[in-house]
């Protein structure tokens, strides 16, 4: 064998610094956090509210009497129906009885600032490839500020139906994040991770089971260029994620009977939440936005080679029509196939974002382009965490002194009988309710009773004036008996067994002394 000559000898690596490659380390972990710096700033602003507000009285009602810190929910009657987020309740439960309340609006802080990196990465890999690029953090930065600066509609960041999957406050819809973050990875050769983490989401809100299904199952049905066993484990994940959820949604809201079941269906689809189930109410201006947004986005990633969006936007407006043709299928309008729409939309926007921030990165503006966006999220931000400041002001709500009086004078799980629409006492005072509005239960038995009861206050509670001692004496006579009714400011109560215990600018106590006789 021959010795190397000189030209034949490969030519010697210059000596490497040892300090190049923490070096090359720390840049790339700078260049990470330049973009990930606006979405945890994001996430922090966007999540400011106080606690136990809008829908947190009905889905945290559950966490707060497993967690032991409110007693006082041990006679109330929704706290002890079927839990259709038992997953959240297992999360949530443990945290209040920790640290209460306020560990709240930081757990979905993580949640909303997760949302906005994984719509930045999913319509990166959405665009085109050999379209021209803005720096991530200048996308992240101008959707923050489009979503900060939306009207509390949220056009372009929220689905249709009133539906959305990010709130100021924390509540099982807001998982739906984890849909968004399954399909960013998903998007970038993740199979396994991506659909593990997708199901995540049907865990904790058993209505994201179809969303799964679609997301999961389309991604990998279209990834032509993975192997068919790497497709199959990540199914196999996605499937034993999925398991819990539902299993328990088939064991604990199946039919009792098929009259009852299509009764309590009948009562949630069209008496409850028909502004969720009905496109007939909720198809307006906004639902027509989101169309519009969607397609646009769909014209820019089918030049990608990536038909995911299409898929998702058909399964979408198929079960929309369906619905609306068919609004006897109460079983399809209560599965809400628009939900998908919830995670659609903002991906959209962060498609048509991203193609059009890269369009500017082109021309001229590309100079100013960067300055601007932080120019704007810096005032975003500031006028953000103004509002957000507004928002967890200490408010005191109608009736909850005079909750708090009758606990006071009675026992902390007395059951008080108050407006319906006052669903903020049980948690804010806290108290247990005989019922309300809001907070209803899903097991078909248990809707029909809360109907029930749900009349007899509209009854007793039915315009200003006196109450009427015949609407009440049925409230009083379920179980648990109430031992106190609150009155809203103009009305009055006189019936036997009942006295006048304190008045207050927003209305008055009764203490119930004994049952009046119907009449």
């Amino acid at each position: 064998m021959q010795p190397a000559t000189n030209a034949t000898r490969p030519a010697a690596e210059p000596a490497r610094d040892p300090e190049d490659a923490p070096r090359a380390d720390h840049d790339a972990a700078g260049r990470a956090w330049s973009w990930l710096a606006p979405c945890a700033v994001f996430g922090a602003v966007a999540s400011m509210s106080r606690s136990f507000v809008s829908n947190q009285n009905t889905y945290l009602v559950h966490a707060a009497r497993s967690s032991g810190a409110y007693p006082e929910l041990a006679a109330d009657w929704f706290a002890h129906t079927a839990d259709p987020t038992p997953f959240f309740t297992g999360l949530v439960a443990p945290l209040l009885a920790l640290a209460g309340p306020g560990v709240l609006p930081p757990l979905n802080a993580i949640l909303t600032a997760a949302c906005l990196a994984a719509i930045v990465l999913a319509a990166e890999a959405l665009v085109p490839a050999g379209a021209p690029r803005a720096p991530r953090w200048v996308v992240a930065c101008a959707l923050a500020v489009a979503w900060l600066a939306s009207p509390r509609a949220q056009y372009g960041f929220a689905g249709v139906a009133d539906q959305q999957v990010l709130r100021n406050f924390l509540q099982p819809a807001n998982f739906g994040v984890l849909l968004l973050v399954g399909l960013a990875l998903l998007l970038r050769g993740r199979p396994r991770a991506g659909a593990a983490i997708a199901a995540l989401a049907a865990v904790m809100h058993p209505t994201y089971i179809p969303s799964v299904l679609l997301l999961v199952g389309a991604a990998l049905a279209l990834d032509r260029g993975a192997p068919w066993r790497r497709k199959a484990v990540a199914a196999a994940l996605a499937g034993a994620v999925l398991a819990p959820p539902l299993l328990w949604t088939a064991t604990r809201f199946a039919p009792s009977d098929p009259a009852t079941f299509r009764a309590a269906q009948r009562i949630l689809a069209d008496e409850r939440i028909p502004h969720h189930t009905s496109p007939q109410l909720w198809f307006d201006l906004g639902a027509a936005l989101c169309a519009l947004i969607v397609a646009a986005a769909l014209l820019i990633a089918r030049r990608s080679g990536k038909a995911l969006l299409g898929a998702y936007a058909g399964v979408c407006v198929l079960g929309t029509l369906a619905a609306a043709a068919f609004p006897q299928l109460y079983t399809l309008r209560l599965a809400f196939p628009w939900r998908i729409s919830t995670w659609l939309v903002p991906l959209s926007t962060a498609v048509l974002f991203t193609a059009l921030l890269g369009r500017l990165m082109r021309r001229p503006a590309r100079r100013v382009l960067p300055g601007i966006a932080a120019g704007a999220w810096v005032i975003a931000t500031a006028v953000a965490v103004r509002q957000g400041l507004h928002r967890m002001r200490p408010r005191e709500e109608p009736g909850v002194a005079l909750a708090r009086e009758a606990q006071r004078r009675g026992a902390a799980t007395d059951v008080i009988v108050s407006p319906p629409a006052w669903e903020h006492l049980r948690l804010n005072a806290p108290a247990a309710l005989f019922a309300d509005w809001k907070s209803h239960p899903y097991a078909d038995r248990e809707v029909l009773e809360w109907d029930r009861r749900i009349k007899l206050l509209s009854g007793l509670y039915a315009g200003a004036g006196p109450l009427s001692c015949g609407a009440l004496a049925p409230i009083l006579a379920s179980a648990p008996a109430p031992r106190w009714v609150i009155v809203p400011r103009g009305a009055s109560l006189s019936c036997p067994g009942v006295e006048l215990a304190v008045e207050a600018a927003d209305g008055s106590l009764y203490r119930v002394l004994a049952a009046p006789p119907p009449g």
